[in-house]
């Protein structure tokens, strides 16, 4: 990777670590506090917790389409405006219904799409997987530190405080794109977009998109039963749930980029899909059949270290096989599935946690069961992705 390829990567994953830190941060809690609002219950709960995921899907197709025709950085500008008066929203919600429909709001600022196709834009197909994995890094900080810092700051300053600060990073990340995003290169001539039907009966892209939709499907119910089995099972309290993140989320820090980088150096990457679907399979059981505090947290660590691996793969492997002309297109394609993953996860877990977490968790290993049933996605090439 060149030196301004490095420096694009970087800026990218800085503008979308930004904006992610503060959905993150609620995430850890959610399920937790949102059913404490005036008229909820688990179902309302779950439809809070999915519906941002709804509005993502909805709007990643048109704000890709809009990217590719108008540019990346004001369509990003735009979404993330959204974002930050969706945010704002929730923290005015005075009950459930209008906490769910300000989350629609804020996920209607739909430009995951819009930046994974400009980290395609910005280096070449032979690095893009490790591009992917920096930013994927960069990300997995973000991630890390609002699993510790969410549950205190919840706890400390209130759950509706922590949108008003989700609308901060917001603005933050609208700063870092309107200071820092690279130039686009107005003088190149894209590839022509491929038609819809070509796209369609791409197997690999098929592959990609259903590997998305399982994955979001299984961590959201992952992150919505969590919570609420630490403090039912575990008996703890939801503030100190940070702990048990800290523990989880380390070997995933140190050893998921590290071991894709082997492996693209190696050109042996169809061996981390596999690798990270055991992994997935192995944390889902373990979080069924152990109940308890240490059961959560070895399931966890093992479950988080299996996301880690698998989820810079699915955009890395996807702009390897489309055209420049369609990356935003095609690019949004990934993330309607990914958040329509999302909401479906959500909603399930919010319509089965009563009747026990373990129904929630056993209809997660049918989804990584039934997995290589519908394709595992694989590298486009031999070589590296």
């Amino acid at each position: 990777m060149n030196p301004t390829e490095s420096k694009s990567t970087k800026i990218i994953g800085a503008i979308l670590a930004t904006r992610l830190l503060g959905i993150f941060l609620i995430l850890p809690v959610f399920s937790s506090y949102a059913l404490q609002y005036p008229g909820s219950s688990h179902f309302l709960t779950g439809l809070a917790f999915g519906i941002y995921a709804l509005t993502q899907a909805l709007f990643q197709i048109p704000f890709g389409r809009a990217s590719d025709r108008f540019g990346r950085k004001p369509v990003i500008v735009g979404g993330l405006m959204l974002f930050c008066a969706g945010s704002i929203g929730c923290g005015l919600a005075e009950n459930i219904w209008q906490l769910i429909i300000a989350r629609a709001v804020q996920g209607s600022g739909a430009v995951g799409a819009v930046a994974i196709a400009a980290l395609g834009d910005f280096t070449r197909p032979e690095v893009r997987g490790q591009s992917f994995a920096i930013t994927g890094l960069i990300i997995g900080a973000s991630f890390m530190v609002s699993l510790l810092a969410g549950p205190v700051m919840a706890s400390w300053m209130g759950f509706e405080t922590l949108f008003y600060v989700l609308a901060a990073l917001g603005v933050a990340s609208i700063t870092i794109t309107l200071a820092f995003f690279p130039n686009e290169k107005t003088d190149v001539v894209h590839e022509p977009e491929e038609p819809a039907p070509t796209l369609r009966k791409n197997s690999k892209i098929k592959e990609i998109l259903v590997s998305s939709f399982i994955l979001s499907s299984i961590l959201n119910i992952f992150l919505f039963v969590y919570p609420l089995s630490w403090e039912s099972t575990a008996g703890e309290r939801i503030s100190h749930i940070w702990e048990a993140y800290f523990i989880m989320l380390l070997p995933a820090a140190f050893f998921a980029y590290p071991f894709l980088k082997i492996m693209e150096r190696r050109k042996k990457m169809n061996i981390p899909p596999p690798v990270a679907i055991a992994l997935l399979a192995t944390g889902t059981a373990i979080a069924a059949l152990i109940p308890g505090k240490t059961g959560l947290i070895v399931a966890g660590t093992i479950f988080f270290l299996g996301h880690s691996i698998f989820q810079p793969l699915l955009p890395a492997f996807l702009t390897q096989v489309v055209s420049s002309g369609s990356r935003g297109n095609v690019a949004g394609l990934l993330n309607l599935a990914s958040f329509l993953g999302a909401f479906t996860g959500s909603m399930l877990a919010g319509l089965l946690f009563p009747a026990g977490f373990g129904l929630a968790l056993a209809l997660c290993f049918v989804l990584i069961a039934a997995w290589p049933l519908v394709g595992i996605p694989k590298p486009p090439s031999s070589g590296a992705v």
